[in-house]
C-alpha cells in the first residue's frame, strides 16, 4: 500500500553491490499529477539528504520506473515509456557507504510539464528558490534506515 505523502516509507533503504558494499541509497515517490506522466515530460531535479545535495545530471541520481533504470538524460529524450499513476518509481542515488542508521531528512526537487499547457506556465529551474508554478515541487520527508 502506498502512503499519502509523496515520498514513500516503503523502499528508503542502502543498495549494495555484489561483494555487499554499500554504494547508495533508494527512496520511492508516488506522482502527485491526476494521471500518468510521459517520461520526457518529467522535470528531475536535486536529492538532498541530511544538506547534502546530489545533483540530476551528476551521474548520481537514477530513477526506475515500471522496473527499468533511467538516467535523467535517458528520460528527457523518451516519448514512449510512460510513469502509471498507479506504480510508486523508485529515486537510485549513488553515495559511496550508502546513509548510516538513523534518521535522514530527504527532500526531492522534481516536476513535470503537461502536454496542454503553454511552455511559459511549465518552467522547471531546480535552482530557484521559488515554488508554486504548475510543475514544480520540493518533496520533503524526515526518513529511517535501520
Amino acid at each position: 500500500m502506498r502512503d499519502q505523502e509523496i515520498i514513500q516509507y516503503p523502499g528508503f533503504r542502502n543498495i549494495y553491490d555484489d561483494a555487499g558494499n554499500a554504494i547508495g541509497f533508494e527512496f520511492r515517490i508516488r506522482s502527485n499529477y491526476y494521471r500518468g506522466v510521459y517520461l520526457s515530460l518529467l522535470n528531475v531535479g536535486r536529492v538532498t539528504v541530511d544538506n547534502e545535495e546530489f545533483l540530476p545530471h551528476s551521474g548520481a541520481i537514477t530513477w526506475i520506473i515500471s522496473g527499468k533504470e533511467y538516467t535523467p538524460e535517458e528520460m528527457a529524450r523518451d516519448n514512449v515509456d510512460f510513469w502509471p499513476l498507479s506504480e510508486t518509481a523508485t529515486i537510485r542515488v549513488k553515495k559511496p557507504g550508502g546513509l548510516a542508521q538513523g534518521y535522514h531528512d530527504v527532500s526531492l526537487r522534481w516536476g513535470h510539464r503537461s502536454s496542454y499547457m503553454p511552455p511559459s506556465m511549465t518552467v522547471f529551474d531546480d535552482n530557484s528558490k521559488e515554488l508554486g508554478r504548475s510543475g514544480d515541487f520540493l518533496e520533503k520527508r524526515r526518513m529511517l534506515i535501520v
